[in-house]
């Protein structure tokens, strides 16, 4: 019943005497008759929307259509009276004030609108995902996000025995994460996303030479005995993996080459033991300086290359000045040879944004021998 008493006539009828008995104080504003008749027509129609707004339960509405109509009497009487101007700003500031409030009420009623219509008409997602999932003739399962298995389509059951999938967990057949996995006697490339809340996962048959790639992996040798860097027969598999794994997940990958270049003077005798002796030293300094998460090689003809994952050019650059920047005793190592020892760098940012092979990496950083890759 309060609400009704708060209806616009009943609080207008004071606010109008009121102001004019404060009229006088300047010159009044002759509106005329049709002025009038307009703003008694939009009064009426604020009234209407008032009460609509009470029978509906839009209690929220309320009071912003309030500010609206008494803000438009407010203006009007005010200069139809001769009051002070400030008052007929006032009441311009109240029915400005409450058309924004209704506007926002307006606009965020309608995004809910339409949020509630699409989530009331979709289909549910279990019975999205059946048709989906057989329809696909690759392995395929759902899981929730604890890794149970949601639902699994008849590729995939065909490697399990038994073929009991669903309710089990996902890591009873792959861990999530892996890049690849074994399933009936078949090795496969793993990929994942996540779909309406759960995780999709599909296998794809690694192709042979990829196989045979992996399977050449066990008799490759991991480290060069002369440096304790890693090798490069294992630098050419592994650099190809680290430019496709930045491609794939669009993730940044530099590389810095050091070249090691030792000079003679006319008639000096090939030092061959002191050469070594300071590869050494120098390829321990590069092993103990870089991250855990970098990897550093040796490719041969007194060159390392490391490749940094996930690093921006500038840490690239910051990696190559930090190894040109020798500790004491390496750098009176260096000095103390009969022959001139030179440390050339150089370093290139790849974005992980369009495919580049393990060929035109390297080109790029022997190119950049002697400078750097801005």
């Amino acid at each position: 019943m309060s609400t009704w008493i708060s209806l616009p006539p009943f609080v207008s009828l004071p606010i109008a005497v009121a102001l004019f008995f404060l009229g006088g104080q300047s010159e009044p504003l002759k509106t005329g008759a049709p002025f009038w008749a307009l703003l008694m027509t939009v009064y009426f129609v604020l009234c209407a929307a008032y009460a609509s707004a009470i029978r509906q339960g839009l209690y929220r509405l309320l009071s912003p259509i309030q500010l609206v109509a008494q803000g438009l009497i407010v203006t009007v009487v005010s200069m139809e009276s001769g009051t002070l101007p400030i008052i007929s700003w006032t009441g311009v500031l109240s029915a400005v004030s409450g058309s924004f409030i209704l506007l926002n009420h307006f606009f965020r009623g309608k995004t809910d609108s339409r949020e509630n219509v699409t989530f009331d008409t979709l289909p549910s997602s279990a019975s999205s995902r059946g048709p989906l999932c057989e329809s696909i003739p690759l392995p395929v399962i759902t899981t929730d996000s604890s890794g149970i298995v949601v639902e699994a389509n008849k590729a995939f059951s065909s490697l399990v025995p038994g073929g009991e999938i669903s309710g089990k967990p996902v890591t009873e057949f792959f861990i999530p994460g892996e890049d690849f996995v074994s399933l009936g006697a078949r090795e496969y490339i793993v990929f994942q996303a996540p779909l309406e809340g759960l995780f999709f996962f599909a296998l794809v048959e690694m192709p042979r030479e990829r196989k045979k790639r992996e399977q050449s992996k066990g008799t490759v040798s991991l480290l060069d005995p002369a440096t304790g860097l890693y090798s490069h027969e294992y630098a050419t598999i592994r650099t190809a993996e680290e430019l496709s794994r930045a491609f794939r997940y669009r993730r940044w990958l530099c590389g810095v080459l050091l070249a090691v270049e030792f000079t003679y003077v006319p008639g000096l005798n090939y030092q061959e033991d002191m050469e070594k002796s300071f590869l050494a030293a120098f390829s321990s300094f590069v092993r103990t300086t870089v991250r855990d998460s970098d990897i550093a090689f040796y490719l041969g003809d007194r060159k390392i290359l490391i490749l940094l994952p996930e690093t921006p050019q500038q840490g690239a650059k910051d990696v190559s000045l930090k190894l040109m920047d020798l500790p004491e005793p390496l750098a009176e190592l260096k000095n103390s040879f009969p022959f001139s020892v030179e440390i050339e760098y150089g370093f290139v940012y790849y974005s992980g944004n369009y495919p580049m092979s393990k060929e035109q990496f390297l080109e790029k950083l022997h190119s950049n021998l002697g400078g750097a890759s801005e």
